[in-house]
C-alpha cells in the first residue's frame, strides 16, 4: 500500500497493524483452507452461500453508521467513496455488491425464497450484531479499524481461498464476479482506509482505538469461520 501520514510514528504503527491482520488466524481459517480444496457437495456450498450472505446484506449499513460520526470532511469522502463502490453508483443498482452476491446464490441454484428464510447461525448474528456496535455505539475509530484492517485489509486474503473451492467445484466465473471484483477492489479500498487512518493514528490513544476496532472484527470474523466450519463440514458431511 502508499505509505502517505504525518510522521514516521504513524507509518511504524499502520505497518505493524498490517503486518499483524495478515498474520491472524482469521485470514487463513482451518475453514478457508479446507473449503479452496474443492470437493463439497451443494448442500455444503448453499449453507456456505447463504450464510456468509448474511454479512454482505449489512455490510453498507456499517459504512453508513461511520460516516454519521468521522469529524473530517476529507475522511468522511474517502469512506463515502469505499461506500459507492458497494452501491455501484452511479453505474446500476443491479451492479451493486449485494447483487452481484444473489447472483452468485442464483447460480448455486438458490432463490429469492431461500435467502430471505434462512436463519443466521449464532456466529453469524454475534459477528453482525458485534459490527452494528463497533461502527455506531463506540468511537469512530472503533468503527474505522473495524472496517478498515478488519475488512478491507483482510477480504482479498480470505476470498481468495473461497474462489479457489468455488472454482473447483464447477461455478462459472460470471458467477464469481462478488468474489474476484472484492479481491481487485478492496486492495484500493484498503489503501484509502489506511489514509484515512493516517489521519488520526499519531496517539497512542487513538492507536489502541484502532487496534480495538481491528482486532475485535478479526477475532469475530474466526468465529463466523468456526461456525462455517461447524454446519458446512460436520452437521452436512454426510447429509
Amino acid at each position: 500500500m502508499r505509505r502517505e501520514g504525518k510522521s514516521d510514528t504513524t507509518q511504524r504503527f499502520l505497518d505493524a497493524l498490517e503486518t499483524e491482520i495478515r498474520e491472524h488466524p482469521a485470514l487463513h481459517h482451518p475453514f478457508l483452507r479446507r473449503f479452496a480444496q474443492g470437493g463439497h457437495r451443494r448442500l455444503q456450498h448453499w449453507a456456505f452461500g447463504l450464510q456468509h450472505y448474511q454479512l454482505v446484506r449489512v455490510f453498507t449499513s456499517y459504512l453508513e453508521a461511520l460516516l454519521k460520526s468521522i469529524p473530517q470532511p476529507v475522511v468522511r469522502d474517502w469512506i463515502h467513496r469505499v461506500l459507492e463502490d458497494e452501491y455501484a453508483r452511479p453505474r446500476s443498482f443491479d451492479r451493486s455488491h449485494s447483487a452481484l452476491y444473489r447472483k452468485f446464490l442464483r447460480a448455486l441454484g438458490l432463490t429469492e425464497e431461500d435467502w430471505d428464510r434462512a436463519e443466521a447461525l449464532p456466529e453469524t448474528q454475534a459477528f453482525i450484531d458485534l459490527h452494528i456496535e463497533l461502527t455506531s455505539l463506540r468511537h469512530y475509530l472503533v468503527g474505522l479499524g473495524a472496517v478498515g484492517p478488519g475488512h478491507e485489509w483482510a477480504i482479498p486474503t480470505m476470498f481468495t481461498y473461497l474462489v479457489d473451492g468455488l472454482r473447483k467445484v464447477g461455478v462459472e466465473e460470471e458467477a464469481l464476479e462478488y468474489f474476484t471484483l472484492h479481491v481487485a477492489q478492496d486492495v484500493e479500498h484498503g489503501r484509502l482506509l489506511r489514509l484515512a487512518m493516517a489521519r488520526y493514528a499519531e496517539t497512542p490513544e487513538n492507536q489502541q482505538r484502532i487496534l480495538e476496532g481491528a482486532r475485535a472484527s478479526l477475532d469475530a470474523r474466526a468465529r463466523f469461520w468456526d461456525g462455517l466450519h461447524r454446519a458446512v463440514f460436520q452437521d452436512l458431511a454426510v447429509a
